[in-house]
């Protein structure tokens, strides 16, 4: 990302209904699986700017990587330590160090060379039993400017991410679309979009992330935050975003 995403991030991931309702389904889903009364090691690989970090310290103790240096130092403003700088195609961490992998938003981009094989090193860093959380950008139809300018390389479906789960040796235990019901709205402004980008293509590209009014970003994280306790426990049929809990077999 370019360095004004990050601060763009930096600002809105706190209160911004998609990032709110993002992280509270991912809280949701863990909560379930993660085992009562033994602090997990987790690591957040990608960590951006740290805001998912800092929701899953609740559960134990939270490590996060990333290449940006701009990245890391907004994880320092927050207060969070256990940062690595690192490339997510080069995990730096010894086989079995981890109850939980998580990658939001990260295997998209065009600086991961071989999602697939940026799992298999997920699986190998994860105790048996441990589990990899992802979320990601669902469906090229909905390909935009807001890819250009985050660099998203590809876009999934809920199959081919499974898909590449299972090629890893992590097995889906939960997976699901999510932002239902905002997608017929994002399709429609991504329709637009490409009008224009074909009618002015001297435009500047930018990016999605800008601040919601309020009543706007209130009603969208009540929505959503319903929407999020459904894909919690059922599987969505479509939306913007896909989901994706995994497990690592046990040795046995």
């Amino acid at each position: 990302m370019e360095s004004r995403e990050y601060r763009a991030h930096f600002e809105l991931e706190e209160s911004h209904w998609w990032f709110k309702s993002r992280r509270r389904l991912a809280l949701r889903l863990l909560r379930r699986v993660l085992p009562k009364g033994r602090p997990a090691r987790i690591l957040d690989a990608g960590c951006g700017t740290g805001i998912n970090m800092a929701g899953m310290a609740r559960f134990g103790r939270v490590f996060g990587c990333d290449f940006a240096p701009e990245a890391l130092s907004f994880c320092r403003e927050r207060g969070l330590s256990g940062l690595a700088r690192a490339d997510v195609n080069r995990l730096p961490y010894r086989d079995a160090a981890f109850d939980l992998v998580t990658f939001f938003d990260v295997l998209y981009h065009e600086a991961v060379l071989d999602d697939a094989a940026v799992l298999r090193d997920a699986a190998c860093i994860l105790k048996p039993g441990g589990l990899v959380l992802i979320t990601d950008s669902a469906f090229e139809s909905l390909r935009g400017p807001h890819d250009i300018a985050m660099r998203g390389a590809r876009r999934y479906t809920r199959k081919d991410l499974g898909d590449k789960c299972e090629a890893a040796g992590l097995k889906p235990v939960h997976s699901t679309y999510f932002y239902m019901a905002t997608f017929p709205l994002v399709w429609l402004k991504r329709k637009a979009e490409q009008r224009r980008a074909d009618r002015h293509p001297e435009r500047e590209i930018r990016s999605d992330l800008a601040p919601a009014a309020k009543p706007v970003n209130a009603f969208l994280s009540a929505l959503l935050g319903l929407e999020g306790r459904w894909a919690a426990r059922r599987r969505l049929p479509f939306g913007s975003s896909v989901v994706i809990l995994a497990r690592k077999p046990d040795r046995n």
